[in-house]
């Protein structure tokens, strides 16, 4: 029996504990979210009843470290979500956010967790069966330091909700520990791309770690860095009238690098701290070009 089954089994039996919710935010604090889409963390899995796109409801609201935006979905059949790390990861907590909603009645009650060694679609031991307060944000569980689940995907599977309400909803999924590994990397990121959404042609340079671009919604120009496999970048538009408007958003990149994806946000706090906007691109050309 291999330790992490002995985990399995022991966390089964009670081994996992709820901390307390000046503890968890403390630790919060300290370490990264290793669940976060800024982070590395990608869904590779979720329910196709909302679009990913959707940024009132989608599912990337789990992991964009904003109580104020949730996902929102149909509760039957169970609500299935996979999240794929950037590197081999050592879990020592998880952490749920469950409010605020627009509509109490979808708060999601039970749900299950599972992490994989293998891969996204198999090897999967379940690590955790919980039970989730209503409306209450850093519900914080901590795995027996002796048995510490390891792997590169992580299964949320939600069960039901309090109410039987006919739609779901949670605000946030997080993960704290350690990577094991050091090797997630963004392919190249220089050239062409199509935007969706009326974002137009974007162009992007990268020269080492350092990437700089235009785009043609707004008269865009981006500067940014890459961080593993995690493009950060700040955006900046011209407005109606004249003023500069600006972003920061964090982009991913599909495995066979032809595809970039992203979420942005204001940068001034006074228009709200949450994602607005997602973006996504088809890359048509290895050259950067010009605006």
């Amino acid at each position: 029996m291999t330790k992490f089954r002995k985990f399995s089994t022991l966390l089964l039996a009670t081994t996992i504990f709820l901390a307390g919710a000046s503890g968890a935010g403390a630790q919060g604090k300290a370490q990264p979210d290793l669940f976060a889409f800024s982070e590395g963390a990608r869904l590779v899995q979720y329910p196709e009843d909302v679009m990913i796109s959707q940024m009132d409801s989608s599912p990337l609201n789990l992991i964009d470290g904003f109580v104020a935006t949730d996902w929102t979905g149909q509760a039957s059949p169970s609500p299935v979500f996979v999240l794929e790390l950037p590197e081999r990861t050592e879990l020592s907590r998880i952490s749920f956010d469950t409010g605020p909603l627009n509509r109490d009645a979808k708060a999601v009650r039970s749900v299950t967790v599972e992490v994989s060694d293998t891969s996204s679609t198999s090897g999967f031991e379940l690590v955790a069966e919980l039970s989730l307060k209503r409306l209450k944000n850093n519900q914080s569980f901590s795995f027996d330091p002796e048995f510490l689940p390891v792997g590169r995907w992580v299964r949320l599977t939600v069960v039901d909700n309090h109410s039987g309400d006919e739609y779901s909803a949670l605000t946030g999924f997080h993960g704290y520990g350690r990577a094991l590994t050091a090797v997630a990397k963004m392919p190249n990121v220089t050239g062409t791309y199509d935007g969706r959404s009326g974002w137009g042609k974007i162009h992007l340079t990268q020269t080492g770690d350092q990437v700089t671009g235009c785009y043609a919604y707004l008269n865009g120009r981006v500067t940014g860095v890459i961080k593993g496999r995690t493009m950060i970048l700040t955006m900046t538009e011209t407005g109606l009238d004249g003023s500069p408007i600006k972003h920061r958003a964090y982009f991913g990149m599909s495995a066979n690098g032809r595809e970039l994806i992203g979420m942005g946000r204001n940068t001034d706090p006074a228009l709200g701290e949450g994602y607005f906007d997602f973006y996504a691109a088809d890359r048509i050309s290895n050259r950067a070009g010009s605006c």
